[in-house]
């Protein structure tokens, strides 16, 4: 599911009073806001060795009543450095020259959301007739907030590792702590028209 909403608003000039007219009217402020459920997580492939029998592999069969997440992706209280988020016994390997149950995709097993939200505040500035300049301050991310990488879902069987100071460096459910993004940042913007 996705949400986007956008807005541009113009303050207007509410006075006949010149100066605040000038200096209040004319302004404006826009934003784009889009919310959207995590995207899909593909099921892990299998490890059966079909693919050397019939050059076809399969997938993995989930396992009915074992969660998917050891945490909820969405819940903001992962810590990369010590935190595995997806549960490598929500999935079995298929027998021996047998074809996988599953579904490529399951619609509750996602990735975390990542919401987007950008701001806008400028003005136009009359010169003349025929010239003006457009000053505006544009903001990305403008709420801060942070964004997790996707977690490694490529192999359930793989063994957990950390390094010495605890922080997870391979892994089903590992969160590489070096990629977490999310910082805000903005841009002044002037333009000149004539």
């Amino acid at each position: 599911m996705i949400f986007v909403t956008g807005f541009n608003y113009e303050v207007p000039r509410f006075t006949q009073n010149k100066l605040v007219r000038s200096v209040v009217g004319g302004w404006t402020a826009g934003g784009l806001f889009r919310y959207a459920s995590g995207t899909l997580i593909a099921v892990p492939g299998s490890a059966n060795s079909l693919n050397s029998l019939v050059f076809q592999s399969t997938r993995m069969n989930r396992v009915a009543g074992e969660p998917l997440y050891l945490k909820d992706l969405n819940c903001h209280c992962i810590d990369p450095n010590k935190d595995f988020v997806l549960n490598p016994k929500a999935w079995s390997d298929a027998s021996a020259g047998q074809w996988g149950t599953s579904a490529a995709f399951y619609d509750d097993y996602r990735q975390a959301r990542v919401p987007s939200e950008q701001i806008s505040f400028g003005r136009t500035f009359r010169i003349r007739e025929k010239m003006s300049m457009q000053i505006r301050a544009e903001f990305l991310n403008a709420l801060n907030r942070i964004v997790m990488p996707t977690p490694s879902s490529g192999n359930p069987l793989q063994t957990p590792a950390t390094n010495n100071q605890g922080v997870p460096t391979a892994g089903f459910g590992r969160i590489d702590s070096s990629s977490v993004t999310g910082q805000r940042n903005g841009q002044i913007v002037a333009r000149f028209h004539f």
